[in-house]
C-alpha cells in the first residue's frame, strides 16, 4: 500500500497542507485572495483524489465539478469586487468557519455510518480545508461569505449524495457483503 493512496493522507493530510500553502502564496495578493485559498485546496485535492471525470455519470462524480465551478465563479467575484466579498468581522467569521467544519465533519460521520466511504472521506476533506478556513479567520481575522460558498455547496452536495443512497446503504440491494457502490480504493 502506497502512502499516497492511503485514504487518511488524502482526506487529512493532502487538503491541509494544499490549502494552508495556497492560503500563503496568495498573501501578496491580498486578504481577499488568501481567503479563497481553502477552497482551492480544496478543488486541487479533489483534481488528486477522487479526479475530474468527464462526463460525470452518477452523483459523487459531480461534487468536484461542483467545487470547482462554485470556486471560479468565487474567484470571479473576488476580482470583480462584487458584494460579499469583504472580510466579516472576526468573530462573525470564525462562528461562520466553525460551524462549516463541524457540519463538514457531521457529513463525514454520516457517510462512514450511512453506507458511503467514499463520501464520506470527501466530507472529511471539506472538514479539513474548513480547519484551514478557521485557522486563516483566527490569524489573519479574513473569512468572505464568498470564500465559504464553494465549501458550502460542496457539503450540499455531499448531503444530498447521501441523502439519495438507497435505504439501508448498497448491502440493501447488492447481499450482504456489498461494498460501497461509488467506492474503488485504489490502496486495496
Amino acid at each position: 500500500m502506497s502512502f499516497v493512496n492511503h485514504p487518511a493522507f488524502q482526506s487529512l493530510v493532502l487538503p491541509f497542507v494544499l490549502a494552508l500553502a495556497i492560503s500563503a502564496l496568495l498573501r501578496p495578493l491580498g486578504l481577499r485572495w488568501a481567503a479563497l485559498g481553502a477552497a482551492l485546496g480544496l478543488v486541487l485535492a479533489l483534481l488528486f483524489w477522487p479526479g475530474f471525470d468527464w462526463p460525470a455519470t452518477s452523483r459523487a462524480q459531480m461534487l468536484p465539478w461542483v467545487a470547482l465551478a462554485s470556486t471560479a465563479l468565487a474567484a470571479l467575484a473576488i476580482a470583480l469586487k462584487a458584494p460579499g466579498t469583504r472580510a466579516m468581522g472576526r468573530r462573525n467569521g470564525l462562528i461562520a468557519a466553525v460551524l462549516l467544519t463541524l457540519a463538514a465533519l457531521a457529513l463525514a460521520a454520516w457517510g462512514a455510518l450511512g453506507g458511503s466511504l467514499l463520501l464520506a472521506q470527501l466530507a472529511l476533506m471539506l472538514a479539513t480545508v474548513g480547519g484551514v478556513a478557521v485557522l486563516w479567520g483566527w490569524r489573519a481575522a479574513a473569512v468572505l461569505p464568498v470564500s465559504l460558498l464553494p465549501l458550502l455547496l460542496t457539503g450540499i452536495g455531499i448531503a444530498l449524495c447521501l441523502a439519495w443512497l438507497p435505504a439501508g446503504g448498497a448491502a440493501a440491494s447488492d447481499g450482504a457483503g456489498a461494498d460501497d457502490p461509488y467506492y474503488a480504493p485504489s490502496w486495496k
